[in-house]
């Protein structure tokens, strides 16, 4: 059965989710009265683009080849010159169509791009859709490390349509997956449940759960973003699973996924905070359940390379390296990351 949901935060963001969302995009743009319209576009969704570009009436479609190695200030530039080739203005609309790397770029270039333009999210992933799209913080990133600098600037709006998903693989589509049960662990007991049975309808890509997956990862980040927007106390629970996972990721040279790494951090980070069993094991149940592989690969197990990563980390201040995990279902806690407790949790 088909699912149909809207979601209007009460936040700088209006976001909404439902099948044939794309058909909404215009009103959208025109609700900004814009001087006009760029798309930037991840190459997987030319076809989508070039739908959008149409219903837009906009001539001036940029996309970037080599995705894998997009976040970079040499692309920021590339960008910014295209814009201005193009005329671009304080009153340009800037729309991204993608994945995550291509919201994170193009979100980064709006918000600095003559001090800032307007700026649509179209996420196209289930991962875009649950984490990356959401909250506002985008990045590039630099010396070797994620999203090392970056902005906090709310998109004007997201629209999420589930009928993208539809050519998405499956290993990209249990990205996705993977932040709704992190987000659910550290923040919501009664969303963690539900996702436990709503798992195999998930792994079968049943259009009706996955939109509610997605619901519950919307409501969950942007409930935490609206009272802790600069990551000053609560929003620290976003970062579950993601001071070891971002290690372990920046350590794969893009052998692994970002949502794979997120999986295999949040184990690791339970273990080395000693958090309960029983817990630990919900977590782990639950991530393999929805296709997630949560053991570090021998390859990536050097515990002195990961420690030199991870104490380098933007999260990292005066000495402490930081993660976020659960002590109960549904309630986290910050816990300092320590060389020894890194080596036992990777033994």
């Amino acid at each position: 059965m088909e699912h149909t949901f809207n979601f209007e935060h009460k936040s700088s963001s209006r976001v909404l989710l439902q099948s044939g969302a794309e058909q909404r995009l215009a009103e959208l743009v025109d609700d900004l009265k814009p001087h006009n319209v760029v798309i930037i576009y991840d190459p997987a969704v030319a076809a989508v683009a070039s739908r959008v570009g149409v219903a837009l009436k906009t001539p001036t479609l940029l996309t970037v080849p080599q995705l894998d190695q997009a976040k970079q200030l040499s692309i920021v530039g590339d960008l910014a010159e295209q814009l201005h080739d193009a005329g671009a203005t304080r009153a340009t609309v800037i729309v991204a169509i993608g994945g995550g790397t291509i919201i994170d770029l193009a979100s980064f270039v709006a918000s600095i791009y003559l001090r800032g333009v307007p700026f649509i999210a179209c996420p196209t992933t289930t991962l875009a859709m649950c984490d990356a799209a959401l909250g506002g913080k985008n990045g590039v990133d630099h010396s070797g490390l994620k999203n090392r600098l970056g902005t906090i600037r709310q998109p004007d709006a997201i629209l999420m349509d589930t009928d993208w998903l539809s050519t998405l693989p499956d290993e990209l589509y249990r990205e996705g997956l993977v932040e709704v049960v992190k987000k659910a662990a550290v923040l919501d007991a009664d969303c963690f449940a539900e996702l436990e049975q709503l798992a195999s309808a998930l792994v079968s890509r049943d259009q009706a759960a996955t939109a509610r997956a997605i619901t519950m990862a919307i409501e969950m980040k942007m409930g935490v973003v609206l009272a802790d927007e600069r990551e000053r106390d609560r929003r620290r629970a976003l970062n579950a699973g993601h001071t070891i996972g971002h290690a372990i990721e920046s350590l794969s040279r893009g052998s692994l996924r970002h949502g794979e790494a997120v999986a295999m951090g949040l184990l690791a980070e339970c273990r080395a905070a000693d958090v309960d069993a029983a817990i630990a094991t919900r977590i782990d149940r639950l991530l393999q359940a929805v296709g997630a592989t949560t053991q570090v690969p021998a390859e990536l197990r050097a515990a002195d390379l990961l420690w030199d990563i991870a104490r380098r980390d933007k999260k990292a201040a005066r000495g402490d390296v930081p993660m976020y995990v659960p002590r109960e279902l549904g309630q986290g806690e910050v816990v300092a990351l320590t060389e020894a407790s890194l080596k036992k949790a990777l033994a």
